[in-house]
């Protein structure tokens, strides 16, 4: 669901409330977070002289299964379909254990982004993004005001996730 209805309580002109037809609602945090990627990624791409290909690098969070390389050289062609130039470093971060990965990796890639070596970071998912959507939507403020990105593709073969399993 990309909506969820807004309680009465927390609406600031109850008058408002009394004189709708029916209920408010508001977006999710997923589809705001979505939306505001999007948005940075229009914005960015926008920036970028006419005729000059995108460039990224790509990144991966190697989750229990994930085969790196394999998802790496999918990112990297689904990057040159739409015409877009890869970067010759990748970086992949590998789960440490704990309630909160850590993803030094993902901090590199997004500076390498941010400094102008590429425009932006290709990533598989919402799922190597950190996981909490204060840091999450953090990074993307961050990028927007460096003029890069992080874009996602979900790498697949044949229909099927790349994974080892």
């Amino acid at each position: 669901m990309r909506l969820r209805p807004v309680p009465a309580d927390e609406i600031e002109e109850p008058w408002l409330w009394r004189q709708s037809t029916g209920p408010w609602f508001r977006p999710t945090s997923d589809a705001r977070l979505s939306d505001l990627r999007r948005s940075v990624f229009g914005d960015a791409v926008a920036g970028i002289k006419p005729g000059r290909p995108i460039r990224v690098n790509t990144y991966v969070f190697a989750a229990p299964g994930v085969d790196v390389d394999a998802t790496h050289t999918l990112l990297g062609q689904y990057a040159r379909d739409r015409g877009w130039a890869v970067h010759r470093e990748r970086f992949t971060d590998v789960p440490t254990g704990g309630s909160l990965p850590i993803r030094p990796q993902f901090n590199i890639a997004c500076r390498r982004a941010g400094s102008g070596f590429v425009d932006g970071v290709l990533t598989t998912d919402r799922g190597a993004m950190p996981s909490t959507d204060e840091a999450y939507e953090a990074y993307l403020r961050w990028l927007h005001r460096h003029a890069a990105f992080v874009a996602f593709s979900k790498p697949t073969l044949g229909g099927t996730a790349w994974t080892d399993h």
